[in-house]
């Protein structure tokens, strides 16, 4: 505007408080634009000024934080912006430790040095390629890690693209099927798992679907007076050598009804192995604490899926075993809210397992057969 204090042909130079010039002015984009620093001297505020306006007339011009952005991006590694990244994110203790341990002996060995600009599809596959074939999990998620870090750097105008592009990086096929047990053999291993204060755990995890964290971190209070429903709204975990209890995988509480035919199972472990305490936990440690997986599968479950024919059937494959009878009776919707899932790709899986369709389809093309045969 003519006449007002500060301003000049093009662009805006004003005095602040301080004393020190600060220089600004409105862009290609309407929108104003402010000098990177002040100035002492207001031949320097000029020549910002004219820089910024050469650069309009030369079409090269981009939005002056951006081209910041994109300059620190030469100097900052992938590694310090990974590190930069893990922290700003509000994350479990346990995910939080576990980014931290991909990127320490997976990601940063190769790629940390580099700058986030010099991070190249190239770069990013023969990384990839570097980690073997060995434990596809685990790569996925490394991958994953990597693929949501630089997908930050993107929307910051670090880069212009993600150079994580790999097929299926991030869905690696299954490197062994779930052993998933008949309901009789569900009985039999909770008939023969011992000690017998295991049995009603079992039971929880096969027809619940409980995750392990979740069922060992199950309190009294989180069981109704009837046993007709079993609050999952917490989970532990151990990591660094400490258990940490919080919130479920899903960030989410849900009520299981359990189903009648274990309800006195359940009652009969509330009576004779729980303490009275309404915080006791149902299925502590011989000392008490949180029951460990490890120490679990080693000194009471492997003798008891070897005893039903059953040796290589994870703990895990209890959780299957509860997916897939809930897809029998309960429609998408019903199977995700009992299983916790937040998306609905896990339970898909247990409900195409079920549906029984493709021997509908078979039987309909011999139908067609015979038809056209008549």
């Amino acid at each position: 505007m003519a006449g007002k204090k500060g301003h000049r042909g093009w662009g805006y130079i004003r005095k602040l408080p301080s004393g020190r010039l600060q220089a600004s002015y409105v862009g290609p984009d309407l929108v104003r634009h402010t000098a990177p620093t002040t100035y002492t001297h207001r031949i320097d505020a000029e020549g910002w000024l004219s820089n910024e306006r050469r650069k309009i007339e030369m079409d090269a011009w981009e939005p002056p934080a951006l081209a910041r952005e994109r300059a620190k991006a030469r100097i900052i590694t992938l590694g310090d912006y990974a590190d930069q990244w893990v922290e700003e994110r509000t994350l479990k203790p346990r995910t939080r430790s576990g980014y931290k341990d991909l990127l320490r002996l997976h990601i940063k060995p190769v790629l940390g040095g580099l700058a986030v600009r010099n991070v190249t599809p190239a770069a990013v596959r023969s990384w990839y390629s570097g980690l073997g074939t060995k434990y596809p999990r685990r790569n996925s998620h490394a991958y994953g890690l990597l693929h949501a870090i630089l997908a930050t750097a993107v929307a910051d105008g670090v880069i212009t693209a993600n150079p994580c592009s790999i097929p299926k990086a991030m869905n690696p096929p299954r490197k062994r099927d779930p052993v998933v047990p008949t309901v009789a053999e569900v009985a039999e291993l909770a008939d023969v798992i011992r000690p017998e204060r295991f049995r009603a755990m079992i039971l929880i995890m096969a027809w619940c679907g409980t995750r392990w964290g979740e069922v060992t971190e199950l309190r009294r209070f989180d069981i109704t007076d009837d046993c007709e429903v079993v609050k999952v709204r917490r989970a532990v975990t151990r990591r660094d050598g400490e258990y940490r209890v919080d919130s479920t995988k899903s960030g989410n509480s849900r009520s299981v009804v359990v189903p009648p035919h274990i309800r006195q199972d359940v009652q009969h472990h509330l009576d004779t192995h729980v303490d009275a305490g309404p915080d006791a936990l149902l299925f502590p440690s011989a000392r008490g604490s949180h029951l460990d997986d490890q120490t679990f599968r080693r000194e009471y479950y492997a003798a008891a899926i070897k005893s039903i024919g059953k040796p290589a059937m994870t703990i895990h494959d209890l959780r299957h075993f509860a997916g897939t009878q809930a897809a029998r009776v309960g429609n998408l919707v019903e199977t995700m809210g009992r299983l916790g899932h937040s998306t609905v790709r896990a339970s898909l899986i247990y409900q195409q397992v079920v549906s029984g369709r493709d021997a509908e389809v078979a039987a309909a093309l011999s139908q067609l057969a015979m038809d056209r045969n008549d």
